[in-house]
């Protein structure tokens, strides 16, 4: 179980980093893990993350897209039932939300070519 350690809120609200004392043994494993990791081609580890991503992906956006279709019918029954108002924010916020979800994986792509 994690150690929890509770600091004083005037110190919280300063934002001061403490430093932190490292045993030699963790020195040792804090600087060659970082350095493996940058040595270690990217492309090997990400070779197979790429077609699992695009399955679980699919999956979920199908999921989603019968979620999306629930509540643009939830809409419409609001708006035949007089909440017109209400129906209206719901269906932007569907549509908005459908759009990101839709796009994620191009906005990822994009800011990363940033």
């Amino acid at each position: 179980m994690a150690r929890t350690e509770t600091i004083p809120f005037r110190d919280f609200m300063k934002n001061e980093k403490r430093s932190v004392q490292l045993d030699p043994v963790k020195k040792v494993l804090a600087s060659s893990g970082s350095i493996a990791l940058m040595t270690m081609p990217r492309m090997a580890m990400a070779a197979g993350a790429d077609a699992t991503f695009g399955n679980v992906h699919g999956a979920i956006m199908n999921v989603f897209d019968a979620g999306v279709v629930l509540v643009i019918i939830f809409a419409g029954a609001s708006w035949g039932l007089g909440h017109r108002t209400k129906a209206i924010e719901i269906l932007i916020g569907v549509c908005c939300g459908y759009v990101l979800a839709r796009h994620a994986v191009d906005i990822r792509d994009f800011l990363k070519g940033i």
